[in-house]
């Protein structure tokens, strides 16, 4: 839990320790996992965001740390957060309007040091996607990683009590849990370590514990907002910003309950006190996985809080948390079977879509909108094998864009403000998948191939509907898929079911589709990059027009220049929604980068398209890890069969791009690719080798720009066979005609520098 100017106050007070890193030699230290990433100063590449939400360096950055804590013999568990509420207020809000229209001009007038401030303070680098990535490849390490039940705070309390961990590295908010110190920050290229003792906190501030935890309320956290007296000047004397200082004076003077008395409004109090409830329950009662007796309760007494006084957990408690879910799905969300955005909307009863995108447009909105149907098979996967009570579950839908009055309202208010987007678990009857290991080998040794992918589950489609073979008979009947307790019999049927509820193999009697006999013909090496496209296809995503601004009363940063379609003559829209298209498409093709900061050119119609994209395969992700749980919770011993790295996308060191996952963990494929297409396109010169140097010289991170975009025309060209034989069969002709005019645009340019 963040306290506002808690570590600021910290450090001013001298109450901030500094110690060597070798007194942690041979240490077990529990560590806050997202607060570490945030720690690390390499990963915070100003254009992520931009690029599509994952900077080039972060596994090679990550692993670097990684192989600091291994010098220092520091052994790390960490911990991640899980269904935990999401914050109340705005006041850390990460996204600010004003600078991002303000980087975007900044680069659109070449002033690229001045974008880069303005994207750092108004993104956020450590993102959900972020996050998944790095837990999976962290257990592929072979790191002890624990995804908790709800607070990684909470858990990491519990652990430090129970002697699993002998000292904490997270923010010093942990001190509201009554830990005895925590490590704040770990320099390992000055050798040292700072720490905060709460003992010594309480002593010099001459508080106790439960004070303690009433002035931060008072200060401010994510769920209870300043004391708004705080802010008067009256309490900041000579001070330019907020004190913490004032909340520690003010609440030596009475007891919090006492000040819940002032407000100057009604509403003012009852919008403070509800907070700081919340709070005050969230610090005594988190619910974590308990060790004792391998249960998920409430976390109750800490080491501060007499053992004759365990707080009363209160009657409306799921009002905050949600409904509790059964022990099954909790232990598939320790082990990182399946992250927390599935478990918190069948909890909560609420799918938060918090976060606006860099560039917020009218085509992301809808496209969030469509997902829905997606969201509805994931849940209802899960749903299944739930209580009934989860069966038809009222789910609200909140974006950031709705008004307050729907992003204030729960799911079961018996009246739901106008506009309210509801959703339930969708349960339908699904093909009866039969996978034996020996049928998998079999077919595996016919193809030639080592790995269970979308290509191998095609094409072994295919051959069994030619040849009437066993894997197609009894695919209608009722029942339960079945597999052989292996991992490429596991991996076959999650392959299956997702091609299944994506409408590749027909839902109604396990047929190939058009766009199965399509994608089982591309190269292996591009089946998710064309995957990907049809996805966006189907939804109506995947073109060249210019986007709309989601607010016609917020135009989108002047000098960009973003083309109006409306504005444009045939010719011009030919010219730049042809180049649009090139670059898109090609941009869904990942590049081979550097371990190094990005420090090049971004897009801003590229990022645009890239919110697209990342929204589209988070819930492509969301949707296998419904399908996995949905096949485990029928048998949890089989989770022993996936390896630490069944998701993890780091590339293989000497295979680029092979990664370890086992399933399909859709990674972000950054928009590099495209940003290197428009360069050449727009390139001037008509000499190769020239711009073989010139193109090295503007992007350092990419390490072999010229073999990767050949890759991508390759895709193009891919991509241009699916949507001609999709014109032929479907007569949906529109994007093969505008791919047919790009084309024409792309082979000049090729021509032209002999590429």
């Amino acid at each position: 839990m963040r306290v506002r100017h808690l570590q600021t106050h910290l450090q001013d007070q001298g109450l901030v320790n500094s110690s060597k890193l070798n007194e942690l030699r041979g240490v077990h230290v529990g560590v806050d996992a997202v607060f570490w990433l945030r720690s690390i100063q390499a990963l915070k590449d100003p254009f992520a965001d931009a690029l599509g939400g994952i900077p080039p360096g972060i596994f090679g950055f990550v692993d670097k740390e990684l192989d600091s804590f291994k010098e220092y013999g520091i052994t790390p568990l960490f911990i991640f957060q899980g269904v935990a509420p999401g914050p109340q207020h705005s006041m850390f809000a990460n996204r600010m309007d004003q600078q991002m229209d303000m980087a975007w001009n900044h680069l659109a007038r070449g002033e690229k040091s001045l974008a880069q401030k303005c994207f750092a303070v108004s993104t956020s680098r450590i993102n959900g996607d972020f996050v998944y990535f790095i837990f999976h490849h962290l257990r592929h390490r072979g790191y002890e990683c624990i995804q908790a039940p709800y607070f990684a705070g909470a858990q990491l309390a519990h652990f430090a009590e129970q002697g699993v961990v002998q000292t904490i590295f997270g923010p010093p908010g942990l001190l509201l849990y009554g830990v005895k110190s925590v490590v704040i920050m770990l320099n390992f290229g000055q050798q040292h370590f700072d720490w905060v003792d709460l003992d010594s906190v309480l002593s010099k501030w001459q508080l106790s514990w439960d004070e303690f935890v009433d002035a931060c309320m008072l200060a401010g956290t994510e769920y209870c907002l300043t004391y708004p007296y705080l802010n008067l000047r009256d309490f900041q004397p000579q001070q330019a910003r907020f004190n913490f200082d004032a909340a520690v004076y003010i609440i030596k003077q009475s007891p919090l309950i006492n000040w819940m008395q002032a407000f100057p409004t009604d509403d003012m109090k009852n919008d403070h006190v509800d907070g700081y409830c919340i709070c005050k329950v969230l610090v005594q009662n988190s619910p974590i996985y308990h060790l004792s007796d391998v249960s998920i309760r409430p976390l109750g007494a800490t080491s501060k809080t007499p053992s004759t006084t365990v707080p009363e957990v209160p009657t409306d408690f799921s009002s905050i948390m949600g409904s509790k879910l059964p022990p099954s799905l909790y232990y598939l969300m320790l082990h990182g079977i399946i992250s927390h955005k599935l478990p918190q909307a069948l909890a909560k009863g609420e799918w938060t879509d918090k976060s606006q995108p860099l560039v917020d447009t009218n085509e992301f909105r809808t496209l969030l909108k469509d997902l829905e149907d997606y969201r509805k098979v994931a849940l209802g996967l899960i749903a299944q094998y739930l209580h009934p009570s989860f069966h038809k579950k009222q789910i609200l839908c909140k974006a950031y864009w709705e008004h307050n009055s729907i992003r204030q309202a729960l799911s079961t208010d018996p009246k739901l403000p106008e506009g309210a987007r509801v959703i339930q678990p969708e349960i339908t009857k699904g093909l009866r998948w039969k996978i034996s290991g020996s049928a998998v080998k079999k077919e595996m040794q016919r193809q030639g191939v080592t790995k269970v992918d979308f290509k191998f589950c095609l094409n072994w489609h295919a051959y069994e509907f030619e040849n009437d073979g066993p894997l197609l008979r009894g695919i209608n009947e009722v029942g339960p898929c079945t597999f052989d307790s292996d991992l490429h019999s596991l991996s076959a049927l999650v392959h299956f079911m997702l091609l299944e509820k994506l409408d590749f193999i027909s839902p109604e009697d396990g047929n190939a589709t058009v766009l199965s006999d399509l994608l089982k013909e591309t190269p292996a090496n591009l089946t998710e990059p064309c995957l990907t496209a049809l996805e966006l296809m189907k939804f109506g995503r995947l073109d060249g027009e210019p986007f709309e601004t989601a607010q016609p009363e917020k135009p989108f940063p002047e000098d960009v220049k973003y083309p109006v379609a409306a504005n444009l003559s045939q010719a011009e829209r030919d010219a730049k929604c042809g180049k649009l298209l090139l670059c898109r498409v090609m941009s869904l093709v990942p590049m081979k980068l550097r371990h190094v900061m990005w420090d090049s050119d971004v897009d801003f119609d590229l990022a645009a398209f890239h919110s697209l994209v990342r929204s589209l395969k988070r819930t492509l992700r969301q949707m296998v890890e419904g399908i996995l749980a949905h096949v485990l919770l029928k048998d949890l011993s089989n989770v022993k069969i996936l390896p630490k790295g069944f998701m993890c996308t780091s590339p293989l060191k000497d295979s680029w791009p092979q990664t370890p996952a086992e399933l399909p963990a859709f990674m972000l494929p950054r928009a590099c690719m495209g940003i290197v297409v428009k360069y050449f396109l727009e390139y001037k010169g008509s000499d190769l080798e020239t711009f073989k140097v010139d193109l090295g010289k503007r992007f350092p991170c990419c390490w072999q720009p010229i073999e990767d975009m050949k890759l991508a025309f390759t895709f193009w060209q891919d991509l241009r066979r699916c949507m001609d034989k999709i014109a032929e069969d479907l007569g949906e002709s529109d994007l093969g005609e505008d791919m047919r005019k790009a084309s024409e645009i792309l082979e000049a340019q090729r021509k032209r520098l002999n590429l």
